[in-house]
Parts: structure tokens; sequence; C-alpha cells
């Protein structure tokens, strides 16, 4: 959907200050962070010390080296993985990720490199950095040698995505230090704390179920991110999903030195938030736990300060000028994702689900948020939400225009749907006291196209009219009842849709 270009709303601090002061709280202190981080794997080590000396003897070099090779091999994702895989194989006495003689052999790895001196494991086999300071990891590349951390890393990728790694050429590589080159100019403190919790960035081929997926993070693969190779062809975008997958890192980090959620937060009856915007498929994925909503408003409100601090500071076309148009998520979409997520969490039966830093990540978050954004959208508002997934929708089902593969069935739903979705829109014009004429005329424009083009369009049309409907930011009526038939539309067509296309 067409977002505003406007900046930031009277009353909100300049972007530097906001800059500073993200990067100074403790939770977003990576110096902070981290060492919480460390004390949590020494109490692991210490933990299965007295049955594995081996553990023992990784303690004492950690103590021997210094900072920055400690800080490379206690964020290396082998090493992570190596010892919770010896704590729960060694605490529970069964098998569990890759084998204990690996795990053993990777510990001997690290403590040859800590006394050596030698930053990591996996980074010192690869050539390619993020970027030229410390703090900054390395870029995997799939066609290196075979050893023992590069064949660990690959099975730990293997059992957690099943994805094809993909070795970046040197266009790729450019375009990535472009991409973090943008972070640093424009926030310059948040980039520095945020992405040295990324000690890895591998890259995925588009193919399989991971063609439509720009980038993920996984907490038991903590210390590496992944980003489509489709991500590495715009500045702008790439930045956005190094920040975004970055700041996941951050708060895996946060996660593992401290008491985020309570122990059982994952159990099979816990309470799921509904992210309106994601389109819904038959595993439920866009419904999601306590601790990926609490992830997803992390992201959105950095996200928001991001892009807010690009479109203020682009006056001259400093950064348009050399990276392109701004291609990423606009400021609105991320301050109405994080101000949702923030009413969504702070419902009772989600507050339960964190713990006493939780709570205090909670309060931090709803803190920045209102000095971001000091003049909110409507509470408890949703209607634009819906409508960005809708819009989506049907830019994915125009793609398909031209699929062969497409049945004749599911073409053949596509007028019904749109039937129903313009009838809806009619109504709660009407309901609002709109006159329809001008959308009618707007929607009678599209007969004549394509079927999936037209279906694209008149989607928009809906979408647009009823954004610039509301009497008062994304709120159609104050008794939400207009509201709620436009949700019913939304939800029933987005289940068909589904339905056909998730044959």
């Amino acid at each position: 959907m067409t977002q505003a270009t406007s900046t930031a709303s009277p009353g909100a601090l300049p972007v530097d200050e906001l800059d500073e002061l993200l990067a100074k709280h403790p939770f977003g202190d990576s110096d902070y962070v981290t060492s919480r981080l460390h004390a949590c794997y020494r109490r692991r080590l210490e933990s299965i010390g007295d049955r594995l000396p081996l553990a023992r003897e990784v303690l004492d070099a950690l103590d021997r080296a210094d900072a920055q090779t400690r800080y490379r091999i206690v964020g290396d994702t082998v090493f992570r993985c190596a010892v919770q895989y010896l704590h729960v194989q060694i605490e529970d006495e069964i098998p569990y990720g890759i084998p204990s003689e690996h795990c053993r052999e990777i510990l001997r790895r690290a403590i040859r490199n800590l006394d050596a001196g030698v930053p990591g494991l996996l980074g010192p086999e690869l050539s390619d950095h993020l970027g030229t300071a410390s703090h900054y990891g390395w870029v995997w590349r799939d066609d290196g040698p075979e050893t023992v951390v590069t064949d660990a890393f690959r099975d730990i990728v293997a059992a957690h995505y099943g994805l094809t790694l993909h070795t970046p050429g040197d266009d790729e590589l450019a375009m990535v230090a472009k991409a973090v080159r943008l972070l640093e100019e424009v926030l310059p403190k948040v980039t520095r704390s945020v992405l040295s919790h990324t000690h890895l960035l591998a890259v995925f081929a588009p193919v399989g179920q991971w063609e439509g997926t720009r980038s993920s993070s996984e907490y038991k693969v903590s210390g590496t991110i992944f980003l489509n190779q489709r991500t590495l062809c715009n500045p702008w975008a790439l930045a956005e999903h190094l920040l975004h997958e970055s700041l996941h890192q951050q708060l895996y980090d946060l996660r593992a030195g401290h008491t985020l959620l309570v122990p059982d937060f994952a159990r099979a009856d816990r309470p799921l938030v509904h992210s309106l915007w994601n389109m819904p498929d038959s595993t439920r994925g866009n419904h999601w736990d306590v601790h990926r909503a609490l992830a997803a408003y992390h992201v959105y409100v950095y996200l928001a300060l991001f892009t807010r601090a690009a479109r203020e500071s682009d006056g001259d076309r400093q950064y348009t000028k050399r990276y392109g148009p701004i291609e990423m998520t606009g400021p609105r979409t991320a301050l109405a994702r994080a101000r949702y997520l923030r009413e969504q969490i702070g419902r009772e039966q989600y507050r339960r689900e964190l713990g006493p830093a939780g709570h205090r990540t909670v309060d931090w978050l709803d803190t920045v948020l209102d000095v971001v954004d000091p003049d909110p959208q409507v509470e408890e508002s949703f209607v634009h939400l819906l409508l960005d997934r809708f819009w989506r929708e049907a830019s994915m089902i125009r793609s398909m225009a031209s699929d062969d593969t497409i049945d004749a069935e599911v073409r053949s739903l596509i007028p019904g749907l749109l039937a129903d979705e313009v009838q809806c829109a009619r109504s709660a014009l009407t309901a609002i006291g709109h006159d329809p004429t001008s959308f009618d005329q707007a929607v009678e424009t599209s007969e004549a196209q394509e079927p999936f083009e037209r279906f694209a369009s008149v989607r928009k049309v809906i979408a647009q009219t009823l954004l610039d409907a509301c009497p008062r930011r994304y709120e159609l009526s104050p008794a939400r009842d207009v509201d709620e038939g436009v949700r019913d539309m939304v939800e029933r067509s987005s289940a068909v849709l589904m339905k056909a296309l998730d044959r």
C-alpha cells in the first residue's frame, strides 16, 4: 500500500538523540548484552565441567584470551551450538544436535584459537566481511574448504533450515558493503551496536520453499543471519533486512543472558498474537507466540526510526543520490505494526508469558515508540493492517497472471471474490455516510482489464478508498461495527485464496 513520506510528528526527538539513546540503554548496549551472553555460556560450561574436563579447559582459555578473541569465539554459531548440544547430551543423556565427538573437537579448536588470539572459529576460515571495522562479522562462502568447523555449520543449517547456501559474487559483496555504509550514515550508533551481534551473514538461494522468504534468523542458530540472494540487489531493501535480522540477534543474545520469557512460553496451549498484515497459510504461520511477537515489536520500533531518519535527512537527496530511491517498509507501516504489537503484548494473557527482563524490554520499547511517534493512530485500530495484507495478496495474484500452472478453477474464483469485496466496501462507505459514486466509477474503469490485473487494481481502489474514508486515523466507525465488517471480508477472502492456492 502507498505510504506517506512525511517527516516526524511535532514533538519527536531529533534522530541523532534517539540514535544515541537507543545505543546507550542497557538492552540496546551491545557491550552490556554481550557481557551477559558470555556469563550465560560460562554457566553452561561450568554446569558440565565436572563430567567434561574439556569444558573447564575452555573456561580457562576464555579467561586467558583478550576481549576481542573472546567476543568472537562466544559469538561463533558453531561454538554456541557445540556448547548447547553437549549441555543437553550430558545433562539429559540423550542424542542432540551434531555428534558428541564433533562437539568436543570444536571445543578443542576453540581452545587453540583462544590461546593463539584467533578471533572465532568460522570467521578465520572466511575472507569476506560485512564491513572494515572490527565489530563486523564475516560473509559465508559455500565454496571454501571442508573442515570440522565448516562441516558442523553446514550440518546445523541443514538440521534447522534445509536451505541451499550461496556464495556471493563480487557485485553482491559490494552491495552488502554499500548497505552497511547506508545504515552507518543514517543511524551510526545503533548500527554499531546492533550489527555487532551478527557474527556471520549467510546468503541462501531462492529455491523451493525458501523462494519467497527474504531473510531469516533462529534462536537456536544464533550469531548467524540468513538473507535471500534476491535481497542483494537494492541497498535500501538490503539495509532493512540487515538491520531487521541483526536486531533479532541482539534480542536472542539478550534472551540468553536474561529471563526474557517464562520457562514454558512455548507450550502447546500458549496464547498467540494474530499478525493481521501477514497472509494466512495452512500452518497458521501468521499467529505468533509471545517471543516472536516481542521480536517483531523490537524490530518495528527500530525500523520506524530508521525509515524516519532516512526520509528526514534526505531533504537535499544526499541518500537517494548515492543509494537510489528509498525502497523499504514505510515509516507509517512500521509504526502501525509496532503500535498493534504493543497493544497485543500489553494484554494480560501475553504479559503473563514474559519474564522480568521481558517486562522491562516491553516498557523500554513502549517509551521509545512514544518518542519516535508522539502522534499515534487511534488505539486498537486495525483496518489499515488488514488492508496492508489485502493489497499484498492482490500483488501476489497479479504476479500469477501469466502462470500456466494456475488451474481454471482458481481463476474462476476471482470474479466472484472481487464482486463480494466491492459490495462490502460499498456497504462500508454507505454505512459511514460517504457517497460511493466516485468509488463505483473507479471500479468501473477497471472492467476491461485482464482478470488478475483487474483484481489487483480494484483491490487497490478498495484499500485506498477505505483508508481515505477513515474519519480518524485507521478507524472507520467508533462503534467498530463497520471495521469488523471489513475484517470479516478480508479474512473471508484470504481464506478462499489460501484454500485455492495451497493445493
